[in-house]
C-alpha cells in the first residue's frame, strides 16, 4: 500500500465524520 492511498483513506475518513457531526447538529437543533 502506497502513503498516498493513506493519506485519500484518512481523508475520507474525515469527510465522513464531518458529515455526521454535521448532522448529529441538524438533529439537536
Amino acid at each position: 500500500m502506497g502513503g498516498m492511498e493513506m493519506v485519500i483513506l484518512i481523508l475520507k475518513l474525515i469527510v465522513a465524520l464531518l458529515q455526521l457531526l454535521e448532522a448529529v447538529l441538524k438533529f439537536l437543533r
